[in-house]
């Protein structure tokens, strides 16, 4: 995106790219009906992935010893495990979803001029890297669309149906049914895009406070800082319980398909297989990279704001305005995106920690493979 691109429209491209996903939640002011309408397509959307969710297992069921059969059948139920998983938390989270949501979208709209320069500052930093990956995440799901028309198979996915396919309706029924998931699957990885947004906006947030903090003159100036610092402290932890299962969920399904494709890559397989698990392996780690950099940057500015104070030239203030300074330097405990007992914290550091895991266990899979073959 170029400088001029401005917040509002950033929000739109991300609301495109997660549409298909129903994630997205409805303004709080939607009418009944479109509300109904929209919890009948979150309910259609599980369904059809539950129909190809068990074909794909009869799938495994039936080919056991077929190595290639297995593990594509593997990831790609993954997919739709995460689709089936975000679905039914932003179910869940809807009203949430749509306060933090309808907060950002007000927010933005009454930006003053230092707090665009500091949006604008965002959108430079990223826009590169999610356009890129809302590019990579559809030229995917269009490449598997279009599977059959290249490689010599039926339908995208090596699903196995108890009933008889071979015959035209019944096919394009199926085909239909598999490109239209292959689409709701990256639409569920552009939800990482979604979350990234939001952690990003309550990142800025913290930083315009900080500045706002440092300009503090009055004891009424610093009062009203300190309520929007509780106020912004909230809205954080409420952005960051909306998305922690789905990040959980999204190392999880890393993990796994990051195993299957260095399977792959070490045993016998077509080469063409192999580039495609290189593809969903690197759309994976980008899923959980979008999640982890602005996790890290939230955690910094977080903690940025009572820091902010010390900015201050607070030796020469009233003894009333030292003694509110102290009230700020009480919320210095950094807010970070973990889950009790199982992600300590997710951060860049964690990130780095996560890859040479990863190089690790492709390390073992390839000795372990070796000392099979021999």
């Amino acid at each position: 995106m170029l400088r001029q691109v401005t917040p509002e429209k950033v929000i739109h491209i991300v609301w495109l790219s997660a549409a298909l996903s129903f994630c997205w939640p409805l303004p709080i002011s939607s009418s009944r009906t479109r509300v109904l309408g929209f919890r009948i397509l979150q309910i259609s959307a599980i369904i059809s992935a539950c129909m190809l969710l068990l074909p794909m297992l009869y799938s495994i069921y039936l080919h056991p010893d077929d190595l290639v059969v297995v593990f594509k059948c593997m990831c790609m139920s993954t997919a739709l495990c995460q689709l089936i998983v975000q679905t039914t938390m932003c179910w869940i989270n809807q009203d949430s979803l749509q306060r933090t949501v309808r907060e950002m979208m007000t927010y933005v709209k009454e930006t003053q001029q230092y707090e665009k320069e500091i949006f604008y500052k965002y959108i430079t930093r990223c826009d590169i890297l999610c356009i890129c990956t809302i590019v990579c995440m559809y030229a995917t799901a269009t490449g598997f669309s279009l599977g059959p028309a290249i490689l010599p198979i039926s339908f995208p996915a090596d699903a196995e149906y108890p009933f008889r396919v071979n015959y035209t309706p019944m096919n394009i029924i199926i085909y239909a049914h598999q490109s239209i998931l292959s689409y709701q699957c990256a639409a569920h990885s552009c939800v990482s895009i979604f979350g990234a947004l939001l952690l990003w906006f309550t990142a800025a947030r913290f930083e315009c406070l900080a500045m706002e903090l440092e300009k503090s003159t009055t004891i009424n100036t610093l009062i009203v800082c300190i309520k929007k610092q509780l106020s912004l402290r909230r809205y954080a932890e409420e952005v960051l319980n909306n998305f922690r299962i789905m990040v959980l969920f999204s190392i999880i399904i890393s993990t796994l398909v990051l195993t299957f494709g260095g399977i792959i890559l070490i045993v016998n397989s077509p080469l063409l297989l192999k580039l495609q698990f290189v593809i969903v392996s690197l759309t994976v780690l980008t899923e959980v990279f979008m999640y982890a950099w602005p996790a890290d940057h939230l955690r910094e500015m977080s903690t940025n704001v009572s820091r902010s104070a010390y900015n201050l030239i607070w030796y020469k203030q009233t003894l009333e305005i030292q003694k509110n300074l102290l009230n700020v330097l009480v919320f210095q405990e950094p807010i970070t995106l973990s889950v009790s007992c199982v992600l300590p914290e997710l951060s860049l550091r964690y990130y780095c920690s996560y890859l040479s895991n990863a190089m690790s266990i492709f390390t073992a899979l390839r000795a372990a493979i070796g000392d099979n073959s021999t």
